[in-house]
């Protein structure tokens, strides 16, 4: 995979101010011709955020970091069916109520036998988080697809898992509280690391 980094300056209303790195190379090989990079300026980080549950949580992050001059970082799923992937997200206060918004690949491991494929659904009940990637089949726990003897349900809508809703909560509390910096739960690289 080619991605390695990208980076969007978002206003306090989540206003795209400008995007760089490898923002459209990451879109195109995920299939977001439609997102790239002249296409997003001047639009809504929102506007791109399937469900309403994820876009209020990149909003409130990006306000506290914009209020209080803190930095917010938290590694996120964004997988595709053949690899697992890990993005570290760094959120940095900018002048005049600005942040930077820097994406990193941190883990990319190849999956095989591959999950099977999915589709976004608002009418699913099954769930899949937009941070941590678990997903949630009613009457189940929340769980990880790519664990051995797991299946990626078909269809799915989008949240954030409540255990990625108090973690991002407790962040935003420290930062809230003076810490120059505060990381959404654990940070630590996947076994079985490589970019290929």
């Amino acid at each position: 995979m080619k991605f390695l980094h990208c980076f969007c300056v978002v206003d306090s209303s989540l206003r795209i101010l400008w995007v760089g790195g490898d923002w459209d190379d990451f879109a195109l090989a995920n299939g977001g011709s439609a997102i790239l990079a002249n296409d997003v300026l001047s639009k809504r980080l929102s506007d791109y955020i399937t469900d309403i549950t994820t876009a209020d949580t990149v909003a409130q992050m990006v306000q506290a970091v914009i209020e209080t001059k803190g930095t917010l970082r938290m590694d996120y799923r964004c997988d595709a069916p053949h690899e697992l992937r890990r993005i570290r997200l760094t959120i940095k206060p900018m002048k005049e109520d600005r942040a930077i918004m820097v994406h990193e690949l941190r883990d990319a491991v190849h999956l095989d036998p591959p999950m099977d494929p999915w589709f976004f659904d608002p009418a699913s009940l099954n769930l899949k988080c937009s941070m941590c990637g678990q997903v949630y089949l009613p009457g189940k726990a929340w769980e990880d697809p790519t664990e051995p003897g797991r299946r990626h349900p078909g269809l799915v809508s989008y949240t954030v898992c409540p255990t990625c809703v108090g973690q991002i909560a407790a962040a935003i509390n420290d930062i809230g509280d003076g810490a120059a910096a505060a990381d959404v739960g654990a940070s630590n690289p996947l076994s079985g690391f490589n970019k290929g």
